[in-house]
């Protein structure tokens, strides 16, 4: 994000800047979840591929973005592993929630 705030004009445009806002602090969540144990690590990590993969395209159409686009890719590839996508299971072991909880 330091890279887009000093180059200016498309780099900072709202939606461009927000969306890798939202792809850095869904990365996080997904760790933080799945360093927890939760039982919703997976559904997290399905999501954070989504924004990853949202946030590469993104950058791709921005001068000087590749490096930014290659590792949105990564991130989106390894949260489609974690959350069982790319194996059909989850690699992160998920503890049962009762219905009545959700």
């Amino acid at each position: 994000m330091n890279h887009c705030l000093e180059a200016g004009g498309e780099h900072v445009a709202p939606d461009h800047f927000r969306l890798m806002m939202n792809c850095a602090e869904i990365c996080q969540t997904s760790a933080n979840f799945m360093l927890s144990g939760s039982a919703f690590s997976q559904r997290v990590c399905e999501i954070c591929a989504e924004i990853c993969e949202a946030c590469a395209q993104s950058c791709e159409q921005i001068d000087g973005m590749e490096e930014c686009a290659r590792v949105c890719r990564e991130c989106a590839e390894s949260c489609r592993r974690m959350a069982g996508g790319a194996t059909g299971q989850n690699t992160v072991p998920q503890e049962r929630v009762p219905a009545g909880e959700l």
